[in-house]
């Protein structure tokens, strides 16, 4: 349950942000070019940047707390 509700806000995120990008398309009146393909590439992947400093912190918190108790 919990990985759906993950893989599902993943989604939404990547998916308002590909609706950003091709309405920005939209007005400008520039069509896909290749630039803006790339950007909703771009959008697919840039939250998973989000999840390694998220994974990050967690790993570098339990590290703290096990030498803590080492000590």
């Amino acid at each position: 349950m919990f990985e759906a509700a993950i893989v599902l806000l993943y989604g939404l995120v990547a998916a308002a942000a590909m609706a950003v990008t091709l309405l920005e398309g939209w007005a400008n009146h520039d069509g896909l070019t290749f630039h803006r393909l790339a950007g909703l590439f771009a959008c697919l992947l840039w939250p998973l940047t989000l999840v390694v400093f998220v994974l990050h912190g967690c790993v570098v918190r339990l590290l703290t707390r096990r030498s803590r108790s080492a000590a």
